[in-house]
């Protein structure tokens, strides 16, 4: 199969009603018109193209179309156990800015997030889904987060939201909680016990089940490969879709292991911060085969 990398910028709306552009929140790839990318490694990725006020830059750079049914894995065994306890968002509460599919399901930054769920569901159905960034404040929890909240919005589809950070976990303050068995400490069970349940958190007004890491567990503990493989074989038995928060991929080799067991990588990119240079040595590390596109935070 023959791949080809693109690296274009296009233009969506994507600002609130009174004309102010987003700071946070990542708009995700589209096919509008584009315009090239310089070039120069050294140079930062420029959001500042002419356009309307109510517009906001979008990068997609697609590196291969996904390669679809024959890149499923077949696990043996029955499916495992889950054990759910149910989480309700605090009412009477600002929510994490993060969430913006649940703050402003009405916004054209949600309505981006579902663009981007439509492309991904075009590109053979991604099982498992890996989001990663060059380096770290890119937005990638953000960029992971409303991808499974679209993907699970309304029932559509049974999907986990799981947290492979160790050393920055962010998903438990973004649904402000805290997990009953770390997902981390799990992953270290179910390596020498495949069939023991796993315990996940279900917040039901999400649609979305979670697997967060308990931010009080040793920093310095490292993903070990052999035991991700084995969820992530087991809970594709479960789910339509597992979205992993992933660590940067600059600096460590964590998101190289998570790739040998995911069928798709998604990378985070901030406008104005991370260099062209920076993204081509993140695809170039994760592999070009894996990483399907990038999505440009502002």
């Amino acid at each position: 199969m023959t791949t080809k990398r693109t690296g274009r910028y296009g233009e969506i709306p994507g600002s609130n009603p009174e004309g102010k552009a987003s700071t946070r929140a990542p708009l995700p790839l589209v096919t509008q018109p584009m315009v090239p990318i310089d070039d120069a490694g050294s140079t930062h990725v420029d959001a500042t193209l002419p356009m309307r006020p109510e517009s906001a830059a979008v990068l997609f750079s697609k590196a291969t179309v996904m390669q679809p049914a024959q890149q499923k894995h077949s696990p043996a065994g029955p499916p495992p156990e889950v054990g759910l306890t149910q989480h309700h968002l605090p009412e009477g509460e600002d929510l994490d800015p993060r969430l913006v599919m649940v703050s402003n399901p009405d916004s054209e930054l949600a309505a981006s997030f579902r663009v981007l769920r439509h492309h991904l569901l075009e590109l053979g159905r991604p099982q498992v889904i890996v989001v990663s960034s060059a380096l770290h404040g890119d937005g990638k929890t953000t960029t992971a987060v409303n991808p499974a909240l679209a993907l699970a919005e309304c029932g559509r589809s049974k999907v986990l939201l799981a947290e492979a950070h160790l050393r920055r976990p962010q998903i438990g303050a973004a649904v402000k909680l805290v997990p009953p068995w770390c997902f981390a400490e799990q992953l270290a069970a179910h390596r020498n016990q495949p069939m023991l349940p796993w315990s996940l958190v279900e917040i039901p007004q999400l649609w979305l089940h979670v697997a967060a890491v308990n931010p009080r567990i040793e920093k310095t503990q490292l993903l070990d490969a052999p035991a991700f493989a084995i969820a992530m074989e087991r809970l594709r038995m479960v789910y339509d879709h597992v979205v992993i928060d992933a660590p940067p991929v600059l600096g460590s080799a964590d998101v190289n292991l998570m790739a040998d067991a995911a069928d798709a990588v998604v990378l985070a990119v901030r406008a104005k911060r991370t260099t062209t240079r920076q993204v081509r040595k993140a695809i170039d590390q994760v592999g070009p085969s894996k990483v399907i596109g990038t999505v440009l935070c502002l």
